[in-house]
């Protein structure tokens, strides 16, 4: 059981151990923070000036947003019902796909040819370039069918109010001819200088342009240039920039926005864009009533010659025969076999339409273009039905992208199988037509063998009279048919609508406001970060309440820096501070120590230079002070800083003694001070433990008491050498030293962790070489908190207390 206790309690250490590895005292960062303002205010200052510049020298980029009406005002339609699984309904799959199109890169394309973006006029900055829309001082005015160079940088001078001159470095060039859409690549250097008249047409190999003034002047300072931009680049350009969402979730609104580094430009294309897309909705509207009107008029002219053929043969055959008109029962046989014939038209015209509609459709191309077949009035519900399915789908299947999406081969098998039941359709109504005209054509048959009962004359003309007017009311038919689709194409408007003017909407970046605080807060975070980083990975000990936190061993008094050069503080500044410091640590001493006639007390430490021999010397001078017989005993054999600081260099001391060569009154000196002793180091022996852990130091240290009040141990460091762990068992109490700035922290914790294990007791620890700045009101520790030892009176104050 208790080896389990130990475990745990080693355990328990080691993770004491390793969390103070990294310790944040907040009281001490805040005064840090203080300490540091400087580092604060440089920072914050430095931080606003960096991104002062980059709003000084970056491009804004603009936004500019919009609204419009989707509507569908067109007739019911059969919808596919693909994309019910995915919770989509047909209103919503409709709205995506007008999105679609209005995002397109057609209609971004569409756009840009209408837009005066071709050219882009620039004023040269020395950081940053300026690009001068809607308003620049000159304007160049292109042949659009010649060759003009693309992306490269010309050059405009002003010479004088009427004259100019061009300029043109490159390597590498390409030029683009905007009628035919054309870019040709050329290779070699430009360099190119020419003087030209304002008005002139300029034909080169690489441009043919003249510029217009209109407003440039001679003594401007600033440098012009002007670039012809590739309609491509500028359509993927605008295409990533181009947004639009929907308004709502059962909203038919679609919200449009673009970015770009200049606002009026964003401004007209999405005024051009919303112009675009509606118009492009109105044409699709009327591409139908085109092909029909179309249709009717190849029908026309066919009839027409036939109408005109017919009645001048009618004429010339009345005015020879003097005949102008037939008896009632020619005219009642004429009447009936004009109805057959009126019939017989319109469903040859039918067949006509159904042969139209299946060449249109039979073609594969269906998959692959836009579909706007010419309409006419069918009877067959189920051919209508079949017709709308494939619009609608080849709708949806055009606003997919990606020869590969899922979606859009799901579309095409739909649209083949519709396409395969129109053409079935058609062919099983054409087959009833032609049966129709059978029967028609054998009571025409019928009819005509009683015509042929009349008078050879009154027969000729009749059949004259009847085709004559058979072709003129098939051609007014189609007058009036091509009348009502000239009208409805009239009366045809978009189904789309702007709802708000495209207008600009703000500054997307920089954000001034925002940079401005993200800046503030490095400004802050840096110094911050530098101040707790500074602290953490500090791995001495800065203060007292640090020490207070890494045990719980008391502290037992604070020692200040020494400023006075002397060793022996108490013998010659009496009255200083750092004498009162010791004699408050003899005050707590001979507490702990009360039980005992004569005290041992032991000073050590973690690691060498934390002051041993300093706090022992003092100490002991302090106990002298108060006329107690106290004597130094310089137990530290390895590095015997005693010696050097008495200059008891080659005098016989303690280590001759343990070896026998010297008595104790031999190796005991005096001091100039009154009852204050000291036994110096000796020689160094090569066995130092051995000798401190021998009888002869029990011996020394019971003769001792009987000379002496107190003695005081000089001892080495309890971290390095096991030598003080063998004095710290034969004193009555153990002063462990901590420097300030010095002492490594996790030593300090290992080493109270060993004494503890050692079974060492009444410990006290003393917070060593505190350096302190004299403020106004008084001492302050250098990290900036103040300190008093409840004297009932503070250093700042009682100057006749105290030295300087």
């Amino acid at each position: 059981m208790n080896n389990l206790n130990r475990t745990g309690n080693t355990a328990s250490q080691a993770n004491t151990e390793s969390l103070h590895q990294f310790m944040l005292d907040y009281k001490k960062l805040l005064f840090d923070v203080l300490r540091y303002w400087w580092l604060f205010a440089l920072s914050i200052l430095l931080a606003l000036g960096v991104t002062y510049t980059i709003h000084r020298y970056s491009t804004p980029i603009y936004r500019a947003s919009g609204t419009l009406l989707i509507e569908e005002r067109g007739a019911e339609v059969p919808q596919n019902n693909m994309m019910e699984g995915f919770g989509l309904t047909p209103g919503q799959r409709n709205l995506d796909n007008q999105i679609a199109v209005l995002t397109s890169r057609d209609i971004v394309r569409k756009t840009i040819d209408q837009l005066d973006f071709h050219v882009s006029y620039v004023a040269e900055g020395r950081l940053k370039d300026t690009e001068l829309y809607p308003s620049s001082p000159f304007t160049v005015i292109f042949d659009s069918a010649a060759n003009q160079l693309l992306n490269i940088p010309i050059y405009l001078e002003p010479v004088d109010d009427n004259h100019f001159s061009l300029t043109i470095n490159a390597i590498g060039i390409s030029t683009i001819n905007y009628q035919k859409g054309t870019i040709q690549q050329a290779f070699g250097n430009i360099d190119f200088k020419h003087q030209y008249a304002y008005g002139q047409w300029i034909d080169s190999p690489y441009f043919k342009i003249k510029i217009e003034n209109s407003g440039i002047r001679p003594t401007d300072d600033k440098t012009y240039f002007f670039i012809f931009n590739d309609p491509d680049k500028l359509t993927n350009q605008y295409s990533s920039l181009l947004k639009a969402t929907k308004g709502g979730e059962n909203s038919s609104i679609v919200n449009i926005s673009v970015t770009g580094p200049n606002h009026h430009k964003n401004i007209n294309f999405l005024r051009a864009l919303s112009q675009v897309f509606i118009n492009a909705n109105l044409e699709k509207k009327n591409q139908i009533a085109t092909n029909t009107i179309r249709f009717i008029e190849e029908q026309l002219l066919v009839i027409s010659d036939s109408l005109a053929l017919k009645g001048n043969q009618l004429s010339s055959f009345r005015t020879k025969n003097r005949m102008q008109d037939v008896s009632s029962e020619a005219q009642l046989l004429f009447t009936r076999i004009q109805e057959l014939n009126n019939t017989m038209s319109e469903q040859l015209l039918i067949k006509n339409y159904y042969q139209y509609l299946s060449n249109y459709f039979s073609n594969d191309s269906i998959l692959t273009k836009g579909l706007a077949p010419a309409t006419y009035k069918v009877e067959n519900p189920i051919i209508s039905n079949q017709i709308n399915t494939i619009l609608t789908l080849n709708n949806e299947r055009l606003t997919l992208e990606g020869e590969r999406n899922p979606f859009r081969e799901e579309l095409d098998k739909q649209i083949i199988v519709a396409r395969n039941t129109l053409l079935e359709a058609i062919r099983n109504q054409s087959g009833i037509i032609t049966r129709t005209l059978e029967r028609l054509k054998q009571e025409q048959t019928l009819i005509e063998q009683r015509l042929h009962l009349l008078p050879e004359t009154e027969r000729q003309m009749l059949g004259m009279e009847r085709q004559f007017d058979l072709n003129n009311e098939v051609y007014t038919f189609l007058l009036r048919k091509r009348s009502e689709a000239q009208i409805q194409k009239a009366s045809n408007t978009s189904d789309h609508s702007v709802l708000e003017t495209p207008q600009f909407t703000g500054q997307v970046s920089p954000q001034t406001g925002a940079n401005n605080q993200k800046a503030l807060f490095i400004g802050i975070l840096l110094p911050l970060l530098f101040v707790i980083l500074k602290q953490l990975l500090n791995t001495r000990i800065t203060s007292s309440d640090e020490v207070e936190k890494l045990t719980s061993v008391p502290l037992i008094g604070h020692v200040m820096h020494n400023h006075k050069g002397e060793t022996n503080v108490v013998l010659h500044h009496p009255r200083s501070v750092i004498t009162e410091t010791f004699r408050r640590v003899r005050s707590r001493l001979e507490y702990m120590t009360a039980d005992k006639s004569t005290s041992i007390i032991a000073v050590s430490s973690s690691m060498p230079g934390e002051g041993k021999t300093f706090c022992a010397l003092n100490l002991a001078a302090v106990f002298a002070l108060a006329g107690k017989k106290t004597v130094l005993v310089g137990f530290d054999m390895r590095k015997p800083g005693l010696n050097k600081i008495l200059d008891f260099e080659g005098k016989t001391g303690l280590s001759q003694y343990l070896i026998n060569n010297a008595r104790l009154d031999d190796i005991i000196h005096h001091s100039e001070q009154p009852y204050l002793d000291f036994v110096p180091s000796g020689e160094i022996p090569p066995n130092p433990s051995e000798l401190i852990g021998s009888k002869k130091t029990d011996e020394l240290f019971k003769d001792l008491r009987k000379r002496y009040d107190v003695i005081i141990l000089d001892t080495p460091p309890m971290g390095v050498v096991a030598d003080a762990y063998l004095l710290a068992r034969k004193a009555d109490t153990l002063i462990f030293l901590a420097r300030q700035n010095f002492t490594i922290r996790p030593a300090f914790v290992q080493t109270i962790r060993q004494m503890t294990e050692e079974g060492v007791t009444n410990i006290g620890i003393l917070f060593n070489d505190i350096h302190v700045n004299k403020g106004k009101k008084g001492f302050r520790y250098g990290y900036g908190y103040g300190y008093g030892y409840g004297y009932g009176y503070g250093y700042g104050y009682g100057h006749g207390y105290y030295e300087d």
